[in-house]
This record gives structure tokens, sequence and C-alpha cells, in this order.
């Protein structure tokens, strides 16, 4: 089955309450594949930098979660 018919049917079992947020990541693609940025539009531009730093400290051992 093609992809986007294995998708329809995922999609379709979902529940109601489960759908806005696959609505939402559609969404968050079709604004990267423009250029823009969700975040950008609510003044979060530095959200993801600093997310990405977060993240290497994490891998590099030198924060932990607590």
């Amino acid at each position: 089955m093609a992809i986007r018919g294995r998708l329809m049917k995922k999609i379709k079992a979902l529940p109601e309450d489960r759908l806005k947020e696959v609505a939402d990541f559609i969404e968050l693609m079709e604004s990267k594949e423009k250029g823009q940025s969700d975040l950008a539009e609510y003044g979060m531009q530095d959200y993801l930098p600093q997310l990405s730093v977060y993240e290497e400290l994490l891998a590099a051992g030198k924060i932990r979660w607590k």
C-alpha cells in the first residue's frame, strides 16, 4: 500500500482528540516548507538554537534530567 493510503488509514483510526496534534504537525511541516517558522511568529525565534545547545549539553553529559 502506498504511504498516502497507509497514513490515511492510520489517521482515520485515531481518536478525535489526537487529530489536533496531527493537524498541528502538518501545519508545522508546511510552514517549514515555505521557509517560515511558527515559532518566529510568536517571538520565539531564539528558541530552537537554545534547544540545540541544551541537547548538546545533555549529550555531552554536562547536564542531566532530574
